[in-house]
């Protein structure tokens, strides 16, 4: 890169090569080095402990640099007047809430005025005021409403928010003023600092021959230039917002109320109100009921029919058990009839066996008797 610049950067350059060379024959030539501790570039086979620098002459020095253009903005601060810079950097906003018997021509009038003094929208939202449910209501009361961001000339700002307070009755109105100007002057100067850094470090970049000092070069160059740019988009930012002002618009639809006479009601009023409200409670009631039956009649179905399975079987268990029970009583009774027997005869046969027993005792006697006496003839 070969600018003007350059040239009344390379001429020192030049000159302390020289008077480098001729005290130390054995150095091989000047090359440049950051430290550690900013962006300061010594000579001497790149070390950064070398006592020489660019800094030393004058040369590079972003502290110099940064007092001078810290100079130049005093300088030019003060040849401004406040008023001119409050003047234009001024941000306007205003927050606006008007209600209005027509929405929709209210509405269209809002967009035309707002074509008309050179606006535009940023965002906008816009609701019919019926329920959110699924289910449309043809008599349902709605109460539209509509809310937009508008950006819009600040020249015709002052002319905008009076016509657009016009469309209705306007509820409230905020309105707020901004000043950028010493944000946006203290932006300037910060970027001219880096500016100035930046086409430093690329000077500095054409000069070296070292690969490992290009890559340190480059990166302190792509960080400067990611600085300016966001110094640049602040700047544009600040820019439009001057430019064009902020008005925040809401429009709500109302309704006239219209009152109603008030109406004395008379006793048989009352009665027949009484009557037609009990008359229809009661219907509902049946209705209501009438509807429970109908779906909980499948319900009761099942319900029955569970019931009924499980009393038949304990119908049929219990007759089982209650079979079983006067099968063993009848064993029982006939087993207690056949033990009563059984003790009548053996009653009987204990009284008869004496009498039979006493005959034989007297034959066993007579014979007895008739053998001894044979045995005495």
């Amino acid at each position: 890169m070969k600018n003007l610049s350059m040239s009344k950067l390379l001429v020192p350059a030049v000159l302390s090569a020289i008077m480098l060379a001729g005290c130390s024959a054995s150095s091989d030539g000047a090359y440049f080095s950051e430290t550690s501790k900013g962006d300061k570039y010594v000579s001497g086979g790149f070390s950064n402990n070398s006592s020489e620098s660019y800094e030393s002459d004058g040369y590079y020095s972003d502290e110099a640099d940064t007092k001078d253009y810290a100079a130049k903005s005093d300088e030019e601060s003060s040849s401004l007047s406040a008023d001119a810079i409050q003047k234009e950097m001024l941000v306007y906003s205003c927050n606006m809430v008007v209600d209005t018997l027509d929405f929709d021509t209210s509405l269209n009038s809002f967009k035309n005025t707002l074509e008309m003094y050179g606006g535009f929208i940023e965002n906008e939202n816009f609701s019919d005021g019926g329920s959110n449910g699924r289910w449309y209501y043809e008599d349902e009361e709605k109460w539209k409403g509509y809310s937009a961001t508008v950006r819009i000339p600040s020249k015709n700002y002052d002319a905008f928010c009076n016509s657009a307070g016009d469309l209705g009755d306007l509820r409230s109105k905020t309105s707020n003023v901004e000043n950028l100007g010493q944000e946006y002057s203290d932006l300037s100067t910060t970027l001219e600092i880096y500016e100035a850094k930046e086409q430093r470090y690329i000077a500095l970049l054409a000069d070296i021959t070292e690969d490992e000092y290009a890559v340190e070069i480059e990166r302190e160059l792509t960080d400067i230039q990611i600085k300016i740019a966001n110094i640049k988009t602040r700047m544009n930012q600040i820019s439009t917002d001057v430019a064009y002002s902020y008005v925040y618009f809401t429009l709500n639809e109302v309704k006239e109320y219209v009152s109603e006479p008030v109406k004395t009601d008379t006793f048989l009023d009352r009665l027949g109100n009484t009557l037609s409200n009990a008359g229809s409670g009661f219907l509902v009631f049946l209705e209501g009921l009438l509807f429970f039956l109908i779906y909980t009649v499948p319900y009761l179905l099942l319900i029955g029919i569970v019931v009924f399975v499980v009393v038949k079987i304990v119908r049929k268990r219990r007759a089982k058990k209650l079979a079983k029970m006067q099968a063993q009583r009848e064993q029982y009774a006939k087993q207690a009839v056949e033990n009563a027997v059984n003790q009548a005869a053996s009653a009987a046969g204990g009284a008869s066996s004496p009498a039979e027993q006493k005959p034989a005792d007297t034959d066993n006697k007579e014979g007895s008797d008739s053998g001894s006496g044979d045995n005495k003839s």
